[in-house]
């Protein structure tokens, strides 16, 4: 692996997610209200708080594996974060986006940064044997990563709901 292209895919990489997750906080919640039934109300200041938590989290394995290029754990966070927003883009983004018929916010920068830039990190990974075996390396990490930002969003939305309707009964 050249370790310059590889760092340079890295930061392309983590320059797509932080472009994704912008778009989502400025787009997604407006688009949200307007397409889909939830059960509870979006509210945009969680979901720039939680982008902004993702968007700064990508750059911790990305500066790390710059830092410590042979820590293993830094290089399968890196690629779990991959594999989790090359998932991402298909679904929810891309599945919405035909399901609505509409441009649900991400899928643009989902397809086309997150997930080419996404699958050629991991595929750079395996060929210089960083990577051996993504289901115990990379899927941990990156299902980490779900479960925290789609925990911390509906927890903190759950949180938001129940203050709601405990204000509104005082």
């Amino acid at each position: 692996m050249n370790a310059a292209s590889y760092h340079l895919i890295a930061i392309l990489f983590g320059l797509g997610v932080t472009l994704h997750n912008l778009e989502e906080a400025m787009f997604l919640v407006r688009w949200t209200r307007a397409h889909l039934k939830l059960r509870f109300t979006q509210d945009q200041k969680i979901y720039w708080v939680v982008t902004s938590l993702v968007g700064v989290a990508i750059w911790i394995p990305i500066i790390g594996i710059r830092i410590w290029p042979e820590s293993a754990r830094l290089q399968w966070a890196l690629s779990g974060f991959a594999l989790t927003m090359a998932v991402n883009a298909v679904i929810p983004h891309l599945a919405l986006s035909i399901a609505t018929r509409s441009y649900s916010p991400g899928v643009g920068t989902g397809m086309l940064l997150n997930l080419p830039l996404g699958v050629w990190l991991i595929h750079q990974q395996y060929d210089a044997h960083v990577l051996t075996n993504i289901w115990r390396q990379a899927v941990p990490y990156g299902v980490l990563l779900a479960v925290g930002a789609l925990g911390l969003l509906f927890g903190a939305h759950a949180v938001l709901a129940w203050k709601r309707r405990f204000h509104s009964t005082s």
